[in-house]
C-alpha cells in the first residue's frame, strides 16, 4: 500500500472553519486513494473531548450524537465517518483516512505505526505541537508552500550512516527491541559517544520512524541515546568487536 498522505492543518481548532478544511482535506485524500477510502475516522485523544470542546458543535449535534454512540455518518462522497480514541482505534485504521483532532506529537507517533491508512489530517490544538512530525513527514502544512525535499533530519553524516547499518541489522517489524537488536543499538551509540558525535535522541527517533522503525522501537533508541549522550566520561570501546573498523565505514 503507498504510503499515507499526510496534512496539517495549523488552525485555530476551536473555530469552526478548522473543521471544515480537515474534513476537505481528508476527503480528498479519500478520493485520491487506490482504491478510494470508504472509511473516514475522526480521532480524539478521549471521547469525553467530543462533548467539553467546541468540536461537538463543529460537525454538528445530530453528527455529534451518532459519533459518541459509536455510529457511523455518512459523508458527501458517500464514505462513512466514525470516531475512535486512542484506547479503541487500535488496528482498526486499514485503508481509512484519519482526522486527528487536537494533535500532538505522541498521538501522531502512535499512528505512524499505522502503516496501512489512506491519509492522517492532523489538527494541533496548540501551535508548535506538531513540529516534529511535520520535519519527520514534510506534509502538506495548510497555508504554507511545501518543499518537494524533506530536510535531512540529521545532519551528521556519520551518525545518519550508523543509523542506517544499525536498520540493516534489526528486525523492523518488531514494534520493540529484543535483547539482541538492543545490543546492536547499544555498541552502535558508545561507538559514537566515544568519537566525539553528539547524539540529539528526539532526531534520532525520528529519523527512525521516517526510515521503517516501529514507534515503539524508535522510542526505545531515543531512550538508549539519552543514556548514552548523559555518560560522564565517554565509553570504553575494548569489548566491541572491529570498532574502528565500523566506525570507518560509516565516515567513508
Amino acid at each position: 500500500m503507498p504510503k499515507p498522505a499526510r496534512v496539517v492543518v495549523p488552525m485555530d481548532s476551536q473555530d469552526p472553519e478548522t473543521w471544515r478544511y480537515a474534513l476537505a482535506y481528508a476527503l480528498k485524500i479519500g478520493g485520491a486513494a487506490h482504491p478510494p477510502a470508504e472509511s473516514y475516522i475522526l480521532l480524539t485523544h478521549t471521547k469525553q473531548q467530543l462533548k467539553s470542546t467546541a468540536l461537538g458543535d463543529h460537525v454538528g449535534p445530530q453528527v455529534a450524537k451518532a459519533l459518541l454512540a459509536n455510529k457511523s455518518v455518512s459523508l458527501s462522497n458517500g464514505g462513512q465517518l466514525r470516531h475512535e480514541t486512542l484506547q479503541t482505534l487500535r488496528g482498526t485504521g486499514r485503508g481509512a483516512v484519519i482526522i486527528a483532532y487536537f494533535a500532538e506529537d505522541k498521538l501522531l507517533e502512535t499512528l505512524d505505526g499505522l502503516d496501512v491508512v489512506a491519509g492522517v489530517v492532523a489538527v494541533p490544538d496548540i501551535a508548535g505541537q506538531t513540529d516534529n512530525w511535520i520535519a519527520r513527514w514534510n506534509p502538506i502544512v495548510h497555508g504554507q508552500q511545501r518543499s518537494e525535499t524533506p530536510a535531512p533530519l540529521i545532519a551528521d553524516s556519520v551518525v545518519a550512516n550508523a543509523l542506517k547499518a544499525l536498520s540493516g541489522w534489526i528486525n523492523l517489524s518488531h514494534a520493540v527491541m529484543n535483547p539482541r537488536d538492543k545490543e546492536h543499538a547499544d555498541e552502535t551509540l558508545r561507538i559514537l559517544r566515544a568519537k566525539g558525535h553528539q547524539l540529539e535522541p528526539e532526531q534520532i527517533k525520528s529519523w527512525a520512524i521516517r526510515n521503517g522503525w516501529k514507534p515503539g522501537a524508535a522510542d526505545e533508541l531515543a531512550k538508549l541515546a539519552t543514556r548514552i549522550r548523559d555518560l560522564k566520561t565517554k565509553p570504553s570501546l575494548g569489548s566491541f568487536n572491529n570498532a574502528d573498523g565500523k566506525y570507518e565505514r560509516w565516515s567513508a
